[in-house]
C-alpha cells in the first residue's frame, strides 16, 4: 500500500476532498521524516490510534556521550 492507496481508503471512508485528505496524510509522514532526519530533535513520535516511535533512544545515549566526550 502506498501513500495514494492510503489516501484513496481515508476519502472513501471519510468522504472529504482527495485533495485535502492527500495534504494531511501526506504532512503526518513529512513532519515524521523532518523529526527523524533532525539529530537534535529528540522527541518520539505519537501516531495517534496507531503505534509510537521510539527509535532514537541509542541516539540520546550517543548525544550523551558525545557531549561527556568532548567536556572531558
Amino acid at each position: 500500500m502506498d501513500i495514494d492507496d492510503l489516501c484513496k481508503q481515508v476519502t472513501k471512508i471519510t468522504g472529504k476532498d482527495p485533495e485535502l485528505v492527500k495534504q494531511v496524510v501526506s504532512w503526518v509522514f513529512k513532519y515524521t521524516a523532518d523529526v527523524m532526519k533532525d539529530q537534535n530533535d529528540q522527541r518520539d513520535i505519537l501516531f495517534n490510534k496507531l503505534f509510537k516511535f521510539k527509535l532514537k533512544n541509542r541516539f540520546k545515549n550517543e548525544k550523551a556521550d558525545n557531549k561527556e566526550r568532548l567536556h572531558v
